[in-house]
């Protein structure tokens, strides 16, 4: 029998998280919502929905940050698991990159834990980072390795 990966049990805890009596909340106000309290799973798909400004993703997440650094455990669990398309996202990209032996989950679970830990670091820095290294990119996806660049400069081209 497989056991899960360590995304796998991410979701699994995400979801108890979400759906126990008084799951986790933001309120959507603050970060820009015209709603009280959203629940962690619909921020998810609203993080990630393409049409999603990058003002709102980049509330929300200085909001789940600070939960996260201010109040440990379910908090953290419930930044991990908003996050998790993303970072399954980049798993693939970084084991493309990578041999997969030294790319696993837990690697990319952990970078994400030890970038809410960094020294000297605001809630605001690791919020942009995030949106940049794991929300955005699903936004708007990777060009194909072999693509060309629409505009190129051409050797020897006209002067």
């Amino acid at each position: 029998m497989l056991r899960p990966s360590p995304f796998d049990t991410l979701e699994t805890a995400f979801r108890l998280l979400a759906a126990r009596p008084q799951p986790l909340a933001l309120d959507g106000r603050t970060i820009g919502l015209r709603t009280d309290a959203v629940g962690l799973v619909r921020l998810r798909a609203i993080l990630f929905h393409p049409a999603s400004s990058p003002a709102v993703q980049r509330l929300a997440l200085v909001a789940l940050v600070e939960q996260a650094r201010r109040h440990h455990g379910a908090w953290v669990v419930g930044l991990a698991g908003v996050l998790l398309p993303g970072l399954r996202q980049e798993h693939g990209r970084l084991r493309a990159e990578r041999s997969a032996s030294t790319c696993g989950a837990g690697v990319v679970l952990a970078g994400l834990l030890a970038q809410l830990d960094a020294p000297g670091a605001c809630s605001e820095e690791v919020a942009e980072a995030l949106l940049r290294r794991v929300v955005r990119p699903l936004a708007s996806p990777a060009p194909h390795p072999g693509a060309r660049p629409w505009l190129a400069a051409a050797p020897g081209g006209a002067g």
